[in-house]
């Protein structure tokens, strides 16, 4: 691969972490591969800056405000902090520091770096008046209201200070996290990963009541602005900001030597172990005031300022088993059962074994000494055993030829590395399929979430998803179940009558075909009038469909062979759900048959997605990446390498007023009402 075509790979991947870590609440990889991603992209576009964007991960701030919230501009830029790894590092950013202020001696604060929420608060005349994410760094989401239930955080201070603007980091306590995850599982939620998106969530929900239940603190580090007072130290602010009731970075410590800095970095990571909230580094401060601004900044991060990132926790314990769950699609996942152990500020008891190879090349087995990793505190992972500890007489894992919960046959199809179930009745698949087919991407049925249905299968109100559309003929069958009255039993049946209108492409995901998610649905869907058609396609045809080859088609084609699918569609179709909708096409001309866009930036009046679902409803299609075949590049603001790449291949580019100008009048009309007028 080209130079410039990793680096632009690079920089797409980490604003896709960027969004799902500070816009989801929910990262796919842990702190230490983002910060080795991060610094592979800073050291190459230091070796190549002719091919840096102008927009790079490496300039800015990862999040965007979210849309639920009132949007604030930030009044004092919230940058991030730069990271060292290493000793080494951490001399060489003192060193340096000290070369540019042209002195010998800098004192410093360090202070722990709590894993949390970064937020700016701000008092006018000793009422708190406003709290609000750090967003992009200049724009972000106004959470007042959420904020006033943060438990440790005053609502009054002083009434001499005219203005205060403070910044912390809002957390969850280990306990906390264990008991917001313990009620989840009990309601069949979805579950935290880890304290910092635990905190995240609860301080972006819409209902202030949910957020005060989740007992979340915050710790301020820094005075953004005050008015009518000043300090000449980092270290006089925080001990004002302890004085008016905040707890301001507990446990700092003043170190006046770079031997110092580094011997308070070591003593903070030394009580990782035994502190009740989340910590992922120490940060280096200048200390006094003036030399920050001498020092100046970047346009992401103070030059003042630098954080060490503690190394991820590894641990030894005792793996006591190896449990195999049955998924949807029937796959066999391996999960290892371990004596608990302590690690990043959680009780590990499992950790996923991901698939029969991987336990193979680890060689891994019943009552191994292992050692477990909680990178980032996302998801625990067996990384080696201890051969040395290996009891004897200990014997390979090998994976079920049986279903564990169905007794069905299992199997391993080649070029596979996953066991299947193909238990057609296995309940294991049953239950998930039914969660799967109510979900949101599929036919979308509010209010039945997974411990409903665990309950309808466990009353045998239901045994197929098709049997939820009979549930309306046992009405008092359901009233008679846990915490549903009339009005929740109304709104379930509503829900599940509303769904019969699904269009076709969530009608298809909703079937859970194996290889078949909502990109190769809408790809059927958009090929297909209806489901019969689908149904009655060949092998050679759904291969040559956009993004679909062999194993796609194959998947569908053995989906829709087998008779108990077959008489599963047969029932649906029965109770009224309808296998012809499609996204407000039948009536429409199809003036973007064969074309394809991309989209890039903010659009003014709608998001991306719905503009894709306009193109789609039009005959067009998106892709993610800009090539020869596009046809149009539709650039928001901010658009960023797309429309750069566009540009160099001399693909048409149209912002959105002339999208609309493209769109039929009675499309635009329904979409941004008041166009015509």
């Amino acid at each position: 691969m080209e130079i410039w075509e990793h680096m632009h790979q690079l920089a797409e991947d980490l604003e896709r972490h960027n969004r799902l870590y500070y816009e989801n609440d929910a990262p796919v990889i842990s702190d230490f591969e983002y910060d080795a991603m991060l610094r592979e992209l800073i050291t190459l576009e230091k070796q190549y800056p002719i091919f840096a964007r102008p927009d790079s991960p490496t300039k800015h701030v990862g999040g965007v405000a979210n849309e639920k919230f009132s949007k604030v501009t930030h009044k004092n830029v919230m940058k991030s902090l730069g990271n060292v790894f290493s000793e080494a590092e951490v001399y060489e950013f003192l060193s340096r520091t000290a070369g540019s202020l042209g002195i010998s001696d800098v004192e410093y604060v360090v202070e722990k770096k709590i894993d949390g929420l970064s937020v700016s608060i701000e008092y006018e005349n000793g009422e708190l008046v406003r709290a609000s994410t750090r967003g992009d760094g200049t724009v972000g989401e106004d959470i007042t209201e959420n904020a006033r239930t943060i438990r440790n955080l005053p609502m009054h201070i002083d009434k001499d200070i005219e203005y205060l603007e403070v910044r912390g980091e809002v957390y969850m306590s280990f306990d906390a996290f264990r008991r917001v995850n313990e009620q989840a599982e009990l309601n069949h939620e979805k579950t935290f990963a880890n304290p910092r998106n635990a905190a995240a969530g609860s301080l972006r929900q819409l209902d202030s009541k949910v957020t005060e239940s989740r007992e979340l603190n915050v710790f301020i580090f820094n005075i953004q602005e005050i008015r009518g007072r000043t300090f000449s130290k980092h270290s006089e602010s925080l001990e004002f900001l302890q004085s008016l009731g905040f707890e301001a970075s507990p446990g700092f410590i003043v170190a006046h030597t770079p031997k110092e800095v580094w011997q308070a970095i070591q003593d903070i990571g030394e009580t990782r172990g035994s502190l009740q909230y989340g910590i992922d580094g120490a940060v280096m401060k200048v200390n006094l005031l003036s030399l920050r601004v001498s020092l100046g900044d970047t346009a992401k991060a103070p030059r003042w300022a630098m954080a060490y990132k503690y190394p991820p926790e590894e641990k030894e314990t005792k793996l006591l088993n190896i449990e195999v769950n049955v998924g949807r699609t029937g796959k066999l996942t391996p999960v290892a059962i371990l004596e608990p152990v302590h690690i990043a500020g959680s009780t590990i008891s499992k950790a996923t074994l991901n698939n029969e190879d991987f336990i193979r090349d680890l060689d891994v087995r019943v009552n191994d000494t292992v050692v477990v990793r909680k990178a980032g505190e996302v998801i625990p992972e067996i990384i080696r055993i201890v051969p040395e500890c290996r009891v004897e007489g200990s014997v390979s894992f090998s994976m079920p030829h049986i279903c564990p919960a169905c007794g069905s046959e299992c199997v391993r199809i080649e070029g596979e590395s996953a066991w299947r179930c193909i238990g057609e009745q296995c309940p294991a698949q049953l239950f998930r399929s039914m969660v799967h087919f109510v979900s949101k991407d599929a036919m979308n049925i509010d209010g039945l979430g997974p411990s409903l249905i665990d309950m309808l299968l466990e009353k045998n109100l239901i045994s197929d998803v098709a049997d939820l559309y009979n549930l309306a003929s046992k009405r008092d069958e359901l009233l008679g179940l846990d915490r549903m009255g009339v009005a929740s039993v109304n709104n379930l049946l509503n829900a599940i009558e509303a769904s019969k209108t699904a269009t076709l492409d969530h009608l298809i995901v909703a079937l859970g075909i194996r290889n078949v998610g909502v990109v190769a649905a809408r790809t059927l869907a958009a090929a297909y009038p209806t489901l019969e058609t689908i149904m009655q396609a060949d092998s050679e045809t759904l291969a040559a469909l956009p993004d679909f080859g062999k194993i796609t088609a194959d998947s569908v084609l053995h989906f829709f062979a087998s008779p108990m699918n077959q008489e599963i569609i047969r029932k649906l179709v029965a109770s009224g759900v309808h296998t012809d909708l499609h996204l407000q096409t039948a009536t429409r001309e199809q003036i973007f048959a064969g074309k394809t866009f991309v989209l890039t930036g903010t659009l003014p009046h709608f998001d991306r997605n719905k503009a894709a679902e306009i193109i789609r409803s039009l005959g067009g299609s998106t892709a993610s990446s800009v090539s020869k075949k596009t046809d149009f590049c539709l650039a928001g603001d901010e658009a960023g390498s797309k429309l750069t790449k566009a540009q160099s291949l001399g693909v048409t580019v149209i912002d959105e007023n002339s999208f609309l100008e493209m769109l039929p009048s009675d499309v635009r009309e329904e979409y941004i009402p008041g166009t015509l007028s």
